[in-house]
Parts: C-alpha cells; sequence; structure tokens
C-alpha cells in the first residue's frame, strides 16, 4: 500500500518542499533500507548489518521481478502489464482510510486502487515547484502502479518469492515461532517501481510529496522521520 498516517510526531519546523525533495532524491538504496526498517515490527531482532543485507536482497528482488515482466511483455505499458498479468485496475477520485490517507493499494487476490485525487495535487506541486529538477521526466499514475502491481505480482509468487518466503526464527526450539519480514515486501515494491521506470531516485520520496498534498504539517514530520532513521542531519538554513 502506498500511503501514510497523518498523525506524526510534531515537527519541529517547516520545510521548504524543494528543499526536501533536493535532499530525499540523494539518499542511497542502504539509507531507504534504515527508513523501511523504522516501522518494522520485528525491527530490534536485526543487527544493523543483517539490515543492511537484507536490504539489499529485497531490493535485488524487487529489480530482478521488474526484468522478468519487461521481458514477459516487452514494450507494454505498465498498466497493460498489470492487466495481463490478470490484475483489475481500479481509478476512483478520492482516496480514504481513517488516520491514513491512502494513495493507491493492492487487495488480494488481484485488484489495483489508484487514487486520481492525490495524483491531481502533486502534479500540481511538482509544476509550481519546479520538482522536475529533481525528479526528471516520470508519470506519477506509472510510479503508484508500478508499485502495487509488485504486490499483485508478489502475492501470484507468494510460494516463492524472497519477500514472502523469507522468515525470522523467533523463539528457539522446540517453541519455534518463524515470522515473515514485512518491511521486505515495500523495500521490493519501491525497488521493483524504480527498475521500472527507470528513474534514479527512490520512490519513498512520494511519501513526503504526497502527503504534502494534503497536510504540509504531517509531510514536513514524515521527512524529519526520514532523515533520522536515514541517519542524516537537517540541512541548515
Amino acid at each position: 500500500m502506498f500511503g501514510r498516517k497523518k498523525e506524526q510526531e510534531p515537527v519541529q519546523r517547516e520545510y521548504p518542499l524543494r528543499e526536501m525533495i533536493q535532499t530525499l532524491v540523494e539518499l542511497s538504496e542502504e539509507q531507504w533500507g534504515g527508513y523501511a526498517f523504522y516501522h518494522e515490527p520485528l525491527e530490534r531482532k536485526f543487527t544493523e548489518e543483517q539490515k543492511k543485507e537484507y536490504a539489499r536482497l529485497a531490493s535485488a528482488c524487487g529489480r530482478e521481478e521488474a526484468v522478468l515482466l519487461r521481458e514477459k511483455f516487452p514494450g507494454e505499458s505498465i498498466r497493460s502489464m498489470a492487466e495481463k498479468s490478470g490484475l483489475k485496475v481500479k481509478l476512483p477520485d478520492m482516496p480514504t482510510g481513517g488516520g491514513h490517507v491512502i494513495f493507491a493499494q493492492f487487495t488480494e487476490p488481484d485488484e489495483i486502487v489508484i487514487y486520481r485525487d492525490c495524483i491531481k495535487k502533486a502534479e500540481v506541486l511538482i509544476k509550481e515547484e519546479g520538482l522536475n529538477e529533481y525528479l526528471g521526466a516520470f508519470r506519477l499514475q506509472d510510479l503508484l502502479l508500478a508499485h502495487e502491481l509488485f504486490h499483485g505480482v508478489e502475492y501470484q509468487k507468494r510460494e516463492t518469492i524472497f519477500t514472502q518466503t523469507e522468515r525470522i526464527e523467533l523463539w528457539k526450539k522446540p517453541f519455534s515461532n518463524r515470522s515473515r519480514i514485512l518491511c521486505l515486501s515495500e523495500m521490493a515494491a519501491m525497488a521493483f517501481a524504480k527498475e521500472l521506470l527507470c528513474i534514479a531516485w527512490s520512490p519513498y520520496v512520494m511519501d513526503v510529496l504526497l502527503m504534502y498534498g494534503y497536510e504540509k504539517t504531517a509531510a514536513c514530520a514524515l521527512y524529519e522521520e526520514i532523515l533520522e532513521a536515514a541517519g542524516v542531519r537537517e540541512r541548515e538554513d
């Protein structure tokens, strides 16, 4: 799911959107892995080296699936790839969901929903703020669709794909309990979308841009959270 909670920790200051995007597009895959693990329920079970390795493996999984899909459907649009993969694509106008602003989501077994309102808001911001200077040319609808397409592929391959089969042992035998590592799926989906769209930055950047269209304060708080998780200090005025 591509979406964020509205509620964030109190933000210390507001940041210009251009400044935030300029900083975020420079973050490395490893740094985004730190952010992904920031919300992983089992985060404390891993060393820093294990987190880095899992980020590398999950991203490699996403890129590999993107290459396979491109080879399977050469020259096809991302929507066509999704539909030919047996997925239904819906484009309602407004996002929904209680304490969350939802931008896009995959619902098992075969439905992708992309909310057009968030795309319209973000495209206005990209134009007004001149963000293509940092983001280059891309279609936001394709990016959101590609992210959810990975989750569709992942569901279809759930018995074999790394993001679903990898487990961590929580308890020692004889009371064995092997649990999934939830953030692997999101890291792989971001790498998958990045590969399919041939963009230089991580789609995680959109977390802040899309939220900014609805709640500037929440977007700034999220930005601070990302920098903290990535081990980066805020830019100075």
